[in-house]
Order: C-alpha cells, then sequence, then structure tokens
C-alpha cells in the first residue's frame, strides 16, 4: 500500500522489509517513473547481506569458489542481562515476533530447496558455535533461493539463512506450537477468565483441579521438565484475572509474557549477525571465511535493534540524496552489490563493526 502511494505521489521509498512480489511487480513502474523502491535495509535483512557480499567479494577476488553460505542474524538481550528462564526479552513488537516465527522457510542443501512449513521451524532447529560468542539455537529464515542469482552463487551451492537464540527457545516455541497458542485468527471472549482457566481450554480440560499434572501430561512430560517450569514462572497457571476483554490465544500469551519478558531500566539488548562462508580456492585449500557483528543498546538510551534496524534506511536515504544511489526500479542490497562498502564503512561509525576470520578446513 505504500510502495503504491510513493509511485502515485512521485517518491522513491526506503524499507526494512523483505522484497515480497507483489513490490518486486512495481519493477517497472518505478522506472517508468525514475523511482526507486529499496528494500531489505534493516539489521535482518540488511546488515547481513553486507556482510555476505563483502566475503563473497573477497572470496571471487582471490579466485576461490563458493561451497555453502550460512547466514545468521538475532536480537536478544545482552549476556549480562540474559537473566529469565525464557532466554528472551522482546526488543521489537512482541505481535511481530510471532507472525514472523510462522513464515515458511526454504534453505538450499547442494542446490536443492529444502522447503520447511511455518509450524515445522522448531521442529527443524540446529545449533550454531560462534567464536567468542558460544552456542546458539537456529531456525530457518524465509526463502534463500531469490538471492542465489543476486549474489552470483553457483547452482550447487548449500545457502542457509537463520535465525539465532538462546539454548531452550526453540523447544520452547515447539510447545507453544502444541498448545496452539500461535493462533491469531481465532478470537475469544476472555471477560472474567483468569489464566488458570486460559491454561484449562488449551489442553481442553473441564476444570482446574490436578491442572499441572493434566498439563504436562498433555504436553508428554513431566512437571519438573524445563517447559513445565518456564509456564510456571510465566504465570500461566496463577489465578490472575486476564485484563483483554477479547482477542486470540496469541493475544493472551503476549499480555503474559509482557509481564516479565520486558527491559527493566538500564537493562540493555543486543544484535547479532554472522555469516560463514566455506570456499575452495585454485590451489585446493579450504577456507571458512566468517564476518560477525555484535553490538549492545546504551542503558536507558536507544536499543540495538532501533539502531540497526533505523540507521541503514536513513543511511540509504541520504546516500540517494547525495547522488551515490543512483538506480530506479525495484532493489534490495544483493541487487546493488557495491552498497556494502560505504555502508560497512559507516555503520562502524556508529557502533557496527564486522569482524573477519579465515579459518583453513584441514
Amino acid at each position: 500500500m505504500v510502495a503504491k502511494l510513493c509511485l502515485k505521489h512521485k517518491k522513491s521509498m526506503v524499507t526494512t522489509s523483505y522484497e515480497i512480489p507483489p513490490i518486486k511487480e512495481l519493477d517497472s513502474e518505478a522506472k517508468e517513473r525514475g523511482l526507486l523502491i529499496l528494500n531489505e535495509l534493516g539489521e535482518d535483512p540488511g546488515m547481513d547481506h553486507f556482510a555476505t557480499q563483502m566475503l563473497l567479494d573477497e572470496i571471487k577476488a582471490d579466485g576461490g569458489r563458493v561451497i555453502d553460505v550460512h547466514s545468521y542474524g538475532s536480537g536478544l538481550p545482552s549476556f549480562k542481562f540474559n537473566n529469565n528462564p525464557m532466554g528472551y526479552k522482546f526488543s521489537w513488537e512482541p505481535k511481530g515476533v510471532f507472525l514472523a516465527a510462522q513464515v515458511p522457510a526454504k534453505w538450499l542443501d547442494k542446490g536443492r530447496p529444502v522447503p520447511i512449513d511455518g509450524d515445522k521451524l522448531f521442529e527443524n532447529f540446529k545449533m550454531v558455535d560462534i567464536e567468542e560468542l558460544g552456542t546458539f539455537e537456529a531456525y530457518a529464515n524465509k526463502d534463500v533461493t531469490r538471492y542465489v542469482k543476486p549474489y552470483g552463487l553457483p547452482n550447487d551451492v548449500t545457502f542457509y539463512r537463520g535465525l539465532l537464540r538462546f539454548s531452550g527457545y526453540c523447544n520452547n516455541m515447539r510447545n507453544f506450537w502444541k498448545l496452539d497458542l500461535l493462533n491469531d485468527i481465532d478470537k475469544f471472549d476472555w471477560k472474567g477468565k483468569t489464566f488458570r482457566d486460559f491454561a484449562v481450554t488449551l489442553i481442553n480440560s473441564k476444570s482446574t483441579e490436578e491442572l499441572e499434572n493434566k498439563f504436562a501430561e498433555y504436553l508428554g512430560t513431566d512437571h519438573l521438565s524445563d517447559i513445565m517450569m518456564r509456564l510456571k514462572w510465566l504465570g500461566l497457571f496463577n489465578a490472575e484475572p486476564i485484563k483483554l476483554e477479547n482477542g486470540s490465544k496469541l493475544d493472551v500469551l503476549i499480555e503474559l509474557l509482557l509481564k516479565k519478558l520486558t527491559y527493566s531500566p538500564g537493562e540493555t539488548d543486543m544484535t547479532i549477525i554472522h555469516v560463514d562462508i566455506l570456499a575452495e580456492f585454485p590451489s585446493g585449500r579450504k577456507e571458512h571465511r566468517t564476518a560477525t557483528m555484535v553490538a549492545d543498546g546504551e542503558p536507558n538510551g536507544d536499543s540495538a535493534m532501533a539502531k540497526a534496524v533505523g540507521l541503514p534506511p536513513a543511511i540509504a536515504t541520504k546516500y540517494i540524496f547525495e547522488g551515490i544511489i543512483k538506480e530506479v526500479g525495484v532493489h534490495m542490497p544483493p541487487t546493488l552489490p557495491y552498497l556494502y562498502k560505504p555502508f560497512v564503512k559507516e555503520l562502524a561509525e556508529h557502533g557496527f563493526v564486522f569482524k573477519k576470520r579465515v579459518k583453513k578446513v584441514n
């Protein structure tokens, strides 16, 4: 809707959002009007593109052939403030977190597409080790196939884009799915209901008696399991009134989570971008080349997520005014490969610095 209004009023558009097909379809009209619609300029997507393009250019300059690409982004509590059993706090719109976690994904295994349905993302998570940072969980993020051609990747490439979370998050989400807690379609009347009443409806129980035991049995676990202890900590089994009068199960879940998963004064979040590319070079040697960016928010100031999502489109807008970006039509960073150089330099001035490493494969 916004893009169409921009075309109508002859204004270019810069956005952090994914370049979805309806936007791509506006390419011809944008070119005819001499306008630019520039997408995917946030943290992820956005900064991840810059790191990927930077490594790809260096590998190409050294005569290398790309074998696989793994790209990860995240918004998490700073290590110091990862202090709740859920391993997460909201640094952006809560409902958006859960709706985005239901979007189907697709990655490439040696060129073969591997689709993952939106309700199976957390049935297919994995562990990722990042030097100097630790081990994280990762689940697939969106469809990578549309980036293969713009990046100039080979047809047999392995390509995975994922989101990083602290350990335990993905199994929490698996259980949320089992309980239908991510359902934002069906609406219910919650007037006069408590969270304990809400818990009863999640497992189709007839009463609140022995509720915790029934809940554990429904999830196929026991009352001392991690998920049960976390749900108790959140207050799901408390006889506390639900403030929401009408809404979805997801709305009630968010009301519950916001009681515990918010940043206290002085606490900070962090953003992580990590790109790992395996390449083979003419001599036969193979190397992992990585670029990692970690940035923390400012205590009682701007969050890392606010800056990571806000700075790239602001910088891009400035580049359009300065004539550094001259293209028209619909674009994203992978279709404007020169963009990463000025962006990486300017983002570093704001504390977003990529640390590069090279590790030879035996």
